[in-house]
């Protein structure tokens, strides 16, 4: 007498997607392999999946990493509590949910991207967390067009722009880069101030000026190496971030042709100066393995996600085995989807049972 197996869909629910899977009580089919059959070739690269032929990322990001970022990010923005004050200058109010910082070098980069990374940037993560109290952060490694590397973090705490000045420039003087860019400057402004036309769209005279100022009376040791996006005038936050930390580089096929027939030693050099080495971006430890609420679908879930699609039949996307629903939390709270909302929440919960009260069980 054969088993009796039976179809169901499973759910899963995150910030901003949810994703309904079918799924069989029947085992997997799995393909006989003979023990005894020696395989001629066991290093043979054909066999191998096409993400260990050739794992060098050339700087860009795969679909499959902006798909990752974008649901960090959308638990970062999830998790991350608004913060409300007043601008100490003009004394507008702000509230904010997570703050874009941009760090950059001081002077020329004189050290690999490996070095620089855990030298400066893993001690700067260290003491945000130690001194602001930073739970949760994603940053993204990025090459300038004058081959140094910078970075891009999302946090979910308000900083002022001068603490954070202080702190990473303190941190750059570990491997010389404030002294760097004080000789330089001292050098360049040896009779006075010096004004660079090189500078002169994005930087004109009344701001060079400005900046001479400042740092002759600072001794050249207080760099402007971190800037403060604003985000409050933005529509939708995730997808601007996610687009603009995760965006690549076009190359036409000549240049790609160009590049390949190279020497492999100016090939590697090419690779140093124009892409980052390493990982291109990461995330707090908090925002890692995180799987989302999951639960089976009956009758009255059905009918939570028929308001779903009746509210936006766009946001639906459908395929033999899954469906997509590219929803926010905001929206199931207004729409009243009471079970997915609970489905979530109690995974919230139970992920962090140190920032939210405990599920009764």
């Amino acid at each position: 007498m054969g088993k009796d197996y039976f179809s169901y869909c499973n759910l899963n629910i995150d910030p901003g997607r949810i994703t309904v899977v079918h799924k069989s009580t029947a085992p997997r089919r799995s393909f006989f392999i003979d023990p005894d059959e020696e395989d001629p070739d066991q290093n043979s690269k054909i066999k191998q999946p096409i993400q260990f032929q050739d794992n060098y990322h050339q700087g860009r990001y795969s679909p499959v990493a902006k798909r990752k970022f974008a649901k960090k990010l959308a638990y970062l923005l999830y998790m991350a509590e608004p913060e409300r004050g007043r601008k100490p200058y003009h004394g507008r109010h702000f509230k904010d949910k997570i703050v874009f910082v941009t760090l950059t070098l001081a002077s020329k980069q004189v050290h690999s991207d490996q070095v620089i990374k855990r030298v400066l940037l893993n001690q700067f993560i260290t003491e945000m967390h130690e001194r602001w109290h930073v739970n949760d952060y994603i940053c993204c490694a990025e090459k300038q067009e004058n081959g140094n590397i910078h970075f891009h973090l999302l946090v979910d705490k308000r900083i002022w722009w001068n603490d954070l000045r202080n702190v990473w420039n303190r941190i750059q003087q570990k491997l010389g880069y404030v002294t760097r860019y004080r000789d330089v400057r001292l050098q360049e402004h040896e009779h006075g101030f010096h004004y660079d036309p090189g500078y002169g769209k994005r930087w004109p005279y009344e701001k060079q000026l400005r900046a001479y100022k400042v740092g002759n009376q600072t001794g050249w040791d207080n760099p402007n190496s971190v800037d403060v996006h604003p985000l409050e005038h933005i529509g939708n936050i995730k997808a601007y971030l996610t687009k603009y930390m995760t965006k690549n580089k076009g190359y036409t096929e000549e240049q790609k042709r160009m590049f390949n027939n190279l020497p492999v030693e100016e090939q590697l050099k090419i690779r140093e100066e124009k892409f980052v080495s390493g990982r291109l971006w990461s995330c707090s430890e908090s925002l890692d393995n995180l799987s989302g609420g999951q639960m089976d679908v009956c009758s009255a879930v059905e009918e939570e996600l028929e308001l779903v699609f009746q509210n936006d039949n766009k946001c639906v996307y459908n395929s033999d085995y899954f469906h997509v629903y590219n929803v926010d939390i905001a929206t199931l709270r207004r729409l009243n989807c009471i079970l997915l909302i609970a489905c979530f929440e109690d995974y919230i919960r139970k992920k962090f049972p140190e920032r939210y009260l405990s599920v009764i069980t």
